[in-house]
């Protein structure tokens, strides 16, 4: 590098080349030994000043710090304020929440699937009762049932001693049939009389033996049956049958 000072050189320059008056004309010229002489003199005090060059560096790098000063001001005003930023409450409660929802979506990443809870079983579907048609039954009318009842008979026996008994019997007969009813009414005063007869003849032993009764119901329903022409009789009772 190559340092120029003015005032030295100029001074030299005059010693050298002589001095001019003011009409332009050198005062004093120097022979070319004298003139080499102060050139080597002039390069040696150069290479004898080192403080010179620190100078000038120490400037430069002066010159270079004032210039990047206030660039760097100029990033730190610029630059992010994280101490204003942590004293925002809003701001930390915001960090602190998006922190959290982190926080769980990993955990639930990562997970097994035997933490995760299985999902609750459908309810049971409740079958819908069939509604069956009721078909309503054919109500069938009873017809009554017709009771026809017999005056008493009174009716003189004798045992195996000839003493005289009596023997008193009530009979019910039933029919569903009206006209087999009507029927029985118009013959009452002939199946009466036949009914008597047979009770006449019939053995006092055989009347009074409980045994005989259904055998003596079925005879005696015989001969009312033989009477009728428009049905028959099935059932036939004792209201009363009493020997005394």
């Amino acid at each position: 590098m190559v340092l120029l000072v003015p005032d030295d050189s100029e001074d030299l320059a005059e010693e050298v080349f002589g001095t001019s008056d003011d009409s332009g004309q050198p005062k004093a010229q120097l022979d070319d030994g004298e003139a080499s002489k102060a050139t080597q003199k002039v390069d040696l005090d150069l290479d004898d000043a080192p403080f010179l060059e620190d100078e000038e560096e120490e400037e430069d790098e002066l010159a270079f710090s004032e210039e990047e000063t206030p660039l760097l001001e100029e990033k730190k005003k610029s630059g992010f304020d994280f101490k204003s930023l942590l004293k925002n409450k809003m701001v930390l409660a915001f960090g602190g929440i998006i922190l959290l929802l982190i926080v769980v979506i990993i955990i639930l990443l990562f997970r097994s699937p035997e933490e995760t809870e299985s999902p609750p079983p459908p309810p049971p579907q409740v079958e819908e009762p069939v509604q069956q048609e009721i078909i309503p039954e054919e109500v069938v009318e009873e017809t009554p049932e017709i009771l026809i009842r017999l005056d008493p008979f009174l009716i003189e026996q004798r045992d195996k001693d000839n003493t005289i008994r009596f023997l008193e019997v009530r009979i019910v007969v039933s029919t569903l049939e009206d006209g087999l009813a009507r029927q029985f009414k118009q013959e009452t005063y002939t199946v009466r009389n036949a009914l008597f007869y047979y009770l006449k003849n019939k053995d006092l032993q055989f009347l009074s033996d409980k045994n005989n009764s259904d055998k003596l119901k079925k005879e005696l329903l015989a001969i009312i049956n033989q009477y009728m022409g428009f049905g028959q009789f099935d059932t036939l009772l004792f209201e009363q049958y009493l020997v005394r």
